[in-house]
């Protein structure tokens, strides 16, 4: 007898030794010589016979276990003739009882028997006969009843198709001439079959399991460059697209809602990693997730442009969010809703944070195909998407569609917060190209967005929660940086009622009295700046309050760099479109903020440095485009100052910031004001001052129109140059 006892395995020795006893029982069984041609051999004789006739206890596993270990050392064409046409026809694998997740091994072990077939140094069957063999016993199998027979050869396909990589590794590179023209002619026509099996086995008259395993097969095969038609041209899109999205993400027990599982398993369980792998990460949807999301997004980025197809896309949409807020309320219940939890290094939350991100990428997939047919499709009369009727048709549909995209992201923000989008081009792609279609509705998208961060059941914006409450936090996170973009683009077109509501909220987040997260107060910052550069008037108590909150966040949390940004973002609003005061002690709401900021410079004491452990946490908002224009600017300076260009103590940084604004004094007051600012300077000390001379100047002599320019020049020579010459900070030219 062969070595086949001891490639069995315990199962497979036991099954093979009762029937050697039986046989031993029965004088008349016939018992075949290996070494013959013309008749099996001894262990195939009991393989053939298991795969006919199964035991009661004999299942896909141990099936596939048996042809795993026979079938690359078949010796004789016609021995893997029946053992092919046994394997096929087979109760244990094709009765229609067995489920998809079962059966999918089949793809998996015949990669494996194609595999170790290829590796073998000393080959019994040469490497074309086994392929001509099986591509003839598979076409004969499926021509025969390509109805009942067609979904029993695929998985075998796909699984000879997987190992093509290692075979022409192994043989195409090695002998061009012998295997190239054989191996090309092999692949057309195997896939020839596949590609008319696939179109006999996507059928409703089929079970769930022949349609999940058709399409998981169609998943592995289908390559991203190709066109998906071509494999299913008899089958409507409609029909492959709710069952793939079934699939993926409603079938109860195949797809990814076994992330669930990861909710109630106990982390202290010993058999831990065994219960993770089986139940989730092995699972055939989880495993290849994100081929079947390639798959799905060719469907769509190929669907035509009609009602039908609009409608599909919506229902999809739908489906996709319904599980999205699922998601994400499971998991806002569960241990793995914290801050840090990315950062956990436990092997439960690696792999939960592992799915989560292949979820994320999937779902990316699928939107960006959704919106690769907004900008490729074709209409059913075959008119490019770029003529004018279906311009029409497709942006009134994506315009819909677009709330959708946003909101499914809202909801699978943690997920992206834990990972960054830094380098996702994917998402950027998507996230962008949605946000702008929401953005050109207006009122809807404004409504929309006071919808997501007002909707108690999902936002809770009281300090306590917000701060221990990572996907509350990420949600409100997500809803800032659509005001923020929207505030960004829209522009004075935002409506004024809209904008005043999104700064109440705003600055209370930017709060870090109440909110503790940096990234949440960077948020909130920069969605109050845009407010501040968006509107006509300035409300000057507005900003004062905010003026106060940035000099009571610097510099543990505002660096001197984002203090300019800020205030020089209001300044230049109020400075240069003041509103005239009447029975007021300031003239105009200009000279009400000079004078604020002046009284709130005079008390800070000179010399205090800006300790780098003072900001541990420091926010980095947006800078906003504040400069002046440039083209009546005068030239250069005759000046160099040799100082440094970063402000270094507490002082020298507000006076910095009181400096931007210079461009923006009203000329009426412009010398009167120069003079308070130059007695700022002289109050500090003889390094700041240095440091604030130079700065000065370099606004005077470069950073001014001209009739500012001219005011600022004299003032400078005529009153203030030998003071400059007696502190030695600046030298001639």
């Amino acid at each position: 007898m062969s070595d086949i006892y001891n490639r069995l395995g315990p199962q497979g020795r036991a099954l093979l030794s009762q029937h050697q006893h039986q046989h031993q029982q029965q004088p008349g069984v016939v018992h075949f010589n290996e070494d013959s041609t013309t008749i099996a051999p001894q262990d195939l004789d009991f393989l053939i016979n298991e795969l006919r006739f199964p035991r009661a206890d004999t299942n896909v596993s141990k099936v596939l276990g048996y042809l795993y270990s026979y079938v690359p050392y078949i010796k004789h064409e016609h021995n893997l003739r029946v053992v092919i046409a046994s394997f096929l026809n087979t109760p244990v694998c094709f009765s229609g009882q067995v489920s998809f997740e079962e059966n999918y091994f089949i793809i998996e072990v015949f990669k494996l028997i194609v595999d170790k077939k290829l590796k073998i140094s000393q080959p019994t069957l040469t490497i074309k006969e086994f392929y001509t063999i099986l591509l003839k016993e598979l076409s004969n199998f499926a021509n025969y009843n390509p109805v009942a027979n067609s979904w029993k050869v695929l998985p075998i396909i796909t699984g000879m198709l997987l190992s093509n990589q290692l075979r022409d590794g192994l043989y195409t590179e090695h002998n061009y001439v012998e295997y190239k023209w054989f191996f090309k002619n092999w692949d057309h026509e195997m896939l020839g079959l596949f590609k008319k099996c696939l179109n006999y086995s996507l059928s409703h008259t089929h079970s769930e399991d022949v349609v999940n395993l058709s399409l998981l097969s169609l998943a592995l095969v289908f390559r991203k460059e190709e066109s998906i038609k071509p494999y299913t041209s008899q089958v409507a899109d409609g029909f492959i697209i709710n069952k793939l999205v079934s699939l993926i993400y409603l079938h109860p027990e195949y797809s990814i809602i076994v992330y669930q599982k990861f909710l109630n398993v106990n982390p202290s369980n010993p058999e831990l990693e065994s219960i993770i792998s089986k139940e989730i990460i092995q699972k055939p949807v989880i495993k290849h997730l994100n081929k079947l999301s390639f798959l799905l997004e060719a469907y769509f980025s190929q669907l035509e442009i009609d009602p039908k197809s609009a409608n599909l896309v919506m229902e999809t949409m739908l489906k996709i969010e319904s599980f999205n807020k699922t998601l994400s309320h499971s998991i806002k219940s569960s241990r793995f809703n914290k801050f840090n939890g990315p950062a956990d290094t436990s092997y439960l939350s690696q792999q939960f944070w592992h799915i989560m991100k292949s979820l994320l990428f999937s779902q990316i997939i699928i939107f960006q195909g959704i919106l690769t047919r907004f900008l490729t499709s074709k209409s059913s009369r075959g008119f490019s998407f770029f003529t004018r009727r279906n311009q029409v048709i497709i942006e009134s549909e994506y315009r819909q569609l677009s709330h959708k995209f946003l909101s499914n992201l809202y909801y699978i923000n943690f997920i992206l917060l834990s990972i960054g989008q830094g380098g996702f081009d994917n998402y950027n792609f998507v996230y962008h190209l949605a946000l702008e279609l929401a953005i050109s509705t207006g009122p809807e998208f404004e409504r929309f967005t006071k919808y997501l961060i007002g909707n108690y059941h999902e936002v809770n914006l009281y300090p306590d929660v917000l701060n221990n409450d990572y996907i509350t936090h990420s949600k409100v996170m997500f809803v800032l940086g659509l005001w923020e973009n929207y505030l960004q683009s829209a522009g004075s077109s935002v409506s004024g009622g809209f904008s005043k509501e999104i700064y109440e909220i705003a600055i209370s987040i930017a709060d870090d009295r109440r909110y503790i997260n940096t990234d949440l107060l960077e948020s909130g910052h920069s969605v109050v700046l845009f407010h501040f550069a968006n509107i006509q008037e300035v409300d000057v108590n507005e900003s004062r309050q905010y003026v106060e909150l940035l000099i009571g966040q610097f510099p543990t949390r505002i660096s001197p760099h984002q203090l300019n940004i800020a205030i020089e973002t209001i300044g230049k609003k109020i400075l240069s479109s003041p509103i005239a005061y009447q029975n007021s002690k300031y003239a105009n709401s200009a000279e009400e903020l000079f004078e604020y900021l002046i009284s709130k410079t005079i008390p800070i004491l000179p010399g205090i440095p800006i300790e780098k452990s003072q900001s541990t946490t420091p926010i980095s908002f947006q800078e906003l485009s504040t400069s002046n224009d440039t083209s009546n600017r005068v030239p250069k300076s005759e000046y160099q100052f040799q100082v440094r260009q970063t402000p270094s103590t507490i002082r020298e940084s507000l006076i910095t910031t009181i400096i931007s604004l210079i461009p923006y004094f009203p000329i009426s007051v412009f010398s009167a004001w120069l003079d308070r600012v130059w007695v700022l300077i002289c109050g500090s000390s003889r390094p700041e001052q240095e440091f604030l001379i130079g700065r000065l100047w370099k606004t005077i002599g470069e950073e001014l129109d001209l009739n500012r320019a001219e005011v600022g020049i004299r003032w400078w020579y005529n009153e203030k140059e030998l003071s400059v010459r007696r502190l030695g900070t600046i030298s001639k030219i």
